[in-house]
């Protein structure tokens, strides 16, 4: 399916168009043909010319797919009008997560509501009360989410910055990728399933 990818534009830095290359990408990847405003050549540079070339180009396509804030843009609101008209199917693209500005939202919230400080305590105090529920509720997406919260206000706690946090989340788990693991089908599902220590594994966390 051949795509027109439909956002906003003015009044954004270098013209958003690396949300529009990063959206464009993932839309790739999914195996769709896709059409981005970013990628195609101005037309004298004023609005209005290269309006007319994007419109030229969602002319070819099968669908629109329109990105967070389309709402509040001209040119977007023009694009999905004349996609209803020519019939044309409708994409609207979830929000990105941002999990950097959220650590640094949550770190924020976490030091005014409980202070500065590792609070390394306190803090596994908090978690080993949370997995209690955590077992009580069954394991509720709930009661795992504070657990969540908690290890990631530990993280930050630690020193670290949101940057760092998520470079050692990827890290780790590409070192877990690379261990041996027992086989889960023969063990407890009450217990641990650890990673098969021998060499110099043994010692490592």
């Amino acid at each position: 399916m051949r795509v027109y990818l439909s956002g906003p534009m003015s009044g954004i830095a270098d013209n958003n168009f690396p949300a529009f290359h990063e959206r464009a990408a993932q839309l790739r990847a999914q195996g769709f043909d896709v059409v981005s405003p970013a990628e195609i050549p101005e037309a004298g540079g004023t609005w209005e010319l290269c309006l007319r070339a994007d419109i030229r180009e969602l002319c070819t396509c099968d669908a629109i797919a329109l990105m967070p804030g389309w709402e509040g843009s001209k040119g977007a609101n023009l694009e999905l009008h004349i996609a209803h008209r020519l019939g044309m199917q409708v994409m609207h693209l979830p929000p990105v997560f941002d999990l950097v500005a959220h650590l640094r939202r949550q770190a924020d919230f976490s030091e005014r509501t409980f202070g500065p400080g590792a609070r390394t305590s306190g803090v596994c105090d908090h978690i080993r009360k949370e997995l209690v529920e955590v077992e009580e509720s069954g394991g509720s997406l709930a009661e795992w989410t504070d657990v969540i919260i908690l290890a990631l206000d530990g993280a930050w706690r630690s020193g670290a910055s949101p940057e760092e946090i998520i470079a050692a989340v990827v890290a780790k788990q590409t070192k877990n990728e690379g261990r041996r693991w027992p086989d889960w089908r023969t063990a407890d599902t009450g217990k641990a399933i650890e990673h098969v220590r021998d060499g110099a594994d043994a010692v490592a966390s």
